[in-house]
């Protein structure tokens, strides 16, 4: 098992090295439903249609990691272009009252590129992010389900090309 994992690893890491790759950061504000910020790091590359983002929520002190294929990818001109994406969301905070939660996502957004050579992108999506989870209360020592069926991050972002 430890080769096959090994040899996955090597596979995504060398295709990664020859392709191009955008990395930058986010922010963005999640109605769930009060709005609250978050601040991450993104990456993507040219030969996948996956994007993945951490980001840091401010208001829930929390964590929370996506990953998003852009499925539908259509120029409107010649550097601006509308996605419509699918993906997952996994989240969780450690305090007295933690959580663990994992959802699927549904959105729609738009990119533009600033220069010729396609260097800088500049992103924005909006999603619909139901989750479900569990909660954990260190103090009373109960366990219970979270489900949040309107949670609706909107997020903007700068990405260098690599």
């Amino acid at each position: 098992m430890k080769k096959i994992l090994l040899f996955i690893g090597c596979m995504f890491f060398c295709s990664v090295a020859f392709a191009k790759v955008g990395c930058g950061v986010q922010g963005g504000v999640k109605f769930s439903p009060s709005p609250d910020g978050s601040a991450g790091i993104t990456i993507r590359s040219e030969y996948t249609p996956w994007g993945i983002s951490a980001s840091y929520n401010f208001k829930e002190k929390s964590a929370d990691l996506v990953l998003d294929n852009w499925w539908v990818y259509k120029k409107m001109n010649s550097n601006i272009n509308w996605f419509a994406l699918w993906g997952m969301s996994f989240g969780g905070r450690i305090e007295n009252e933690s959580y663990a939660e994992t959802g699927a996502r549904v959105g729609i957004g738009i990119n533009a590129f600033c220069f010729e050579s396609r260097c800088l992108e500049f992103y924005t999506h909006a999603a619909w992010n139901p989750s479900v989870g569990v909660n954990y209360d260190r103090d009373d020592e109960k366990i219970s389900i979270r489900f949040v069926p309107a949670c609706f991050p909107i997020n903007a972002g700068i990405r260098v090309w690599l």
